[in-house]
């Protein structure tokens, strides 16, 4: 089962900080990033997350996701239209999605989540 409340930072520095306070569930949420300088965030939060036992889901950039071995994404509403669902489903990637209605909270539930963010 996972924490019900969970950090979000917006670099790996900040994942590797907070990790030895106990944190086991943590979202990446890198914006207006290069490709290359967001996939070494990806990657670098990912392998802090392993060594410490956590839980590491990255938020939007599902394709470096999957190509960095990552186990868990964050899709908002345009995220969940852009994204190719099957492809991370296939990939055995978790979703996650935000909702802030109950319109989006009930798109999401059709998509078959693995958690919901309110």
């Amino acid at each position: 089962m996972l924490p019900r409340f969970y950090p979000i930072f917006d670099s790996a520095s900040w994942i590797a900080r907070a990790l030895p306070l106990g944190v086991k569930l943590v979202q990446l949420r890198s914006k207006d990033l290069s490709e290359d300088h967001t996939r070494a965030e990806i990657i670098a939060a990912r392998d802090f997350c392993r060594k410490a036992g956590s839980t590491l889901v990255v938020n939007d950039y599902w394709q470096i996701a999957i190509d960095a071995g990552c186990d868990w994404v964050h899709l908002g509403q345009e995220g969940m239209d852009d994204a190719d669902l099957g492809v991370l489903r296939r990939a055995g990637i978790k979703l996650g999605f935000s909702t802030h209605d109950d319109s989006e909270l009930e798109r999401a539930l059709g998509l078959a989540p693995d958690y919901l963010a309110l």
